[in-house]
């Protein structure tokens, strides 16, 4: 049988596959690949943290529930094309709060004065692009400006963690920021835009979620010091 940790490897290589897939799927106007792939990415993450994590912590219950958000606005918006803007914003909403829930006590034992910093060019990137968007989001301008303070602030929390979900968290922040001028800017004219944003957002997602895995203090196929748990993430 083979041991967990193994586990875990084969499911980070079949989400590069996967991943790989519906990059091409997108190059190659493969509808059909297109739409089984999407889906896959977040089961294939939350299989992932959960082959890594010793036991249920608020930690991993935050992932998760980000993932099922994700999860949801991956799938639902193909099933309901015509609310596909509406579907994603939220979807995708609910995952930064879960996100940034989980990245804050990472965030608060690591912080420094560089990466408190960060807050300054995040919070310009937001709100310049909100500005630009605000006129083409139309009835969205709520939820966009919803989405963009969440955004702002997982990308900040994220540089908390370490390399990987410093690197995870700014790359959803290009993935969503490249989304909104396709959506809600006007004239805005990207090549490959799609593909651009899909991989941005698949290997942030992955940075992401990675980058917890490492921050905890032991995984499934680790052996446990005395008194060492996972909720050592949450002090």
């Amino acid at each position: 049988m083979p041991s967990i940790r193994s586990v875990h490897q084969v499911l980070w290589v079949a989400y590069a596959v996967v991943a790989a897939a519906h990059i091409g799927s997108l190059l190659a106007d493969a509808e059909m690949l297109k739409r089984v792939t999407q889906p896959m990415f977040a089961p294939l993450l939350m299989a992932v943290l959960l082959t890594a994590a010793p036991q249920r912590s608020r930690t991993t219950t935050l992932l998760m529930g980000g993932l099922l958000c994700a999860w949801g606005a991956d799938t639902l918006g193909q099933l309901i094309p015509g609310a596909v803007q509406l579907l994603t914003v939220f979807g995708f909403l609910g995952a930064l709060i879960f996100y940034s829930a989980a990245l804050y006590p990472v965030w608060a034992r690591t912080r420094d004065a560089m990466r408190i910093a960060l807050a300054i060019p995040y919070a310009g990137v937001i709100i310049g692009l909100f500005v630009a968007c605000a006129d083409g989001a139309g009835t969205l301008l709520p939820a966009v400006a919803a989405y963009a303070l969440a955004l702002a602030a997982m990308a900040f929390l994220s540089a908390g963690g370490n390399g990987m979900t410093w690197s995870g968290g700014t790359l959803f922040l290009v993935s969503s920021s490249l989304l909104a001028m396709d959506w809600f800017l006007p004239g805005a004219s990207i090549a490959f835009s799609t593909e651009l944003v899909m991989l941005t957002y698949i290997v942030g997602h992955a940075l992401l979620i990675g980058g917890m895995v490492r921050a905890m203090p032991t995984r499934r196929w680790t052996a446990c010091a005395p008194g060492a748990s996972l909720v050592v993430l949450e002090s």
